[in-house]
């Protein structure tokens, strides 16, 4: 191909801000066409080693969109990661610009978020931040997404006020994003902000709170119409009936959770399928939850979801097999990653239930990890290690 043949590559930078317009709705098909033809493009496309990064960004946020709206369809999200990680180090360093390191930082703290490594994810994130001021003006919505990242790192980092702080800047940003005639445009990202402040209020034993922003996220979701928003929302009133005992009520919304995400195979369902499991043993309804457990095995295998693995082994342990040495493996998991507050709630449920079966030498042991967890929260110690 001759050079005047070769497209100028500000006609690719052009599709490719298009495209991740399309990843950032979760719109998989327009964004799964957007990306054949920037490829396309890029073939064709003069030499420019900026937009040979920017494709690169754009695949691994493309199978980070999949992995949680499409999972079945992700084929090697490690590799695009060690590309992207590659031509970035082989960039000259004044090439190297703001933009460049911000959205290299911010898609690699995504990228090792879903695998649960929450100090990696933060670190990255952490680096990200330090560009954030440094971005367009027009990049709003960026920032906003950028502050909903960071607040879910936080959650699970059960950093309560970094997190609920995090979460609102976000949802006040895509607040104030309407169209020509009023209406909100960014509705479905509020109410995952929602989401995010639910679990928050949750931490805090504030119930009343939770409950309310749990069904007014809810009531969103219905009225916005994404059946992945709807699950999700069911699952998040599921989890607020569950912390308030009230069982009964939270299966019912955990099922409708778990049969949306199993329709779409969203990865969600993984997540829905062991809180429906759990609540179902705790009910002594075991017959149930032997089943869920099963089928709750394959579906964390298929999603690759190495969390609910484990979480399952609670299941199996406590209520179907008691096992504590499988149970002590759950925690080890739970501490490796960082996930002190999962590591307290369920230990001290472990211990209640040892507890109740007059296994008070075992119950201690457990009530111990749980105040460890509690101790490493408060400190913060986790967020300081040194990578």
């Amino acid at each position: 191909m001759s050079v005047s043949d070769l497209i100028p590559y500000h006609y690719v930078t052009t599709d490719i801000n298009h495209w991740y317009v399309v990843i950032k709705q979760g719109r998989v098909e327009k964004a799964k066409e957007m990306k054949r033809k920037v490829e396309k493009e890029f073939d064709m496309m003069e030499k420019n080693e900026k937009v040979a990064v920017y494709l690169q960004l754009l695949k691994l946020r493309h199978e980070i969109m999949l992995s949680y709206l499409e999972p079945d369809s992700v084929k090697n999200i490690d590799g695009v990661y060690s590309d992207l990680k590659k031509t970035r180090e082989n960039m000259a360093p004044e090439s190297l610009t703001n933009t460049i390191e911000f959205y290299y930082n911010f898609f690699t703290g995504m990228y090792h978020f879903r695998t649960r490594d929450l100090v990696i994810a933060l670190t990255y994130y952490r680096e990200a931040e330090k560009y954030l001021d440094l971005l367009d003006a027009n990049a709003n919505t960026d920032k906003a997404e950028f502050y909903f990242k960071v607040s879910e790192v936080y959650y699970y980092m059960k950093e309560t006020h970094f997190s609920m702080n995090y979460a609102q800047r976000a949802y006040s940003i895509f607040k104030e994003q309407k169209d020509a005639q009023g209406n909100l445009t960014y509705g479905k990202e509020m109410v995952q902000c929602q989401f995010v402040i639910f679990g928050n209020w949750l931490d805090k034993m504030c119930y009343e709170d939770a409950l309310e922003t749990a069904e007014k996220a809810l009531k969103d979701a219905l009225e916005i119409g994404e059946q992945h928003l709807i699950g999700s929302a069911h699952f998040t009133v599921g989890l607020c009936y569950n912390n308030l005992e009230e069982l009964d009520n939270a299966e019912k919304h955990f099922q409708i959770a778990y049969e949306i995400h199993k329709d779409r195979k969203h990865i969600y369902e993984s997540k829905a399928i062991f809180n429906l499991a759990y609540v179902k043993a705790k009910k002594n309804d075991l017959k149930a939850a032997l089943e869920l457990y099963q089928e709750g095995q394959k579906v964390a295998a298929r999603h690759n979801n190495q969390e609910v693995t484990e979480k399952l082994k609670l299941v199996k342990g406590l209520y179907l097999s008691f096992d504590l040495q499988t149970l002590r493996e759950v925690f080890k998991f739970f501490e490796e990653k960082n996930l002190y507050g999962d590591m307290e709630e369920y230990a001290v449920a472990v211990a209640d239930f040892l507890t109740n079966k007059e296994d008070r030498h075992d119950a201690v042991d457990f009530y111990q990890m749980a105040i460890e967890a509690r101790k490493q929260i408060q400190r913060g110690k986790h967020l300081n290690e040194k990578m």
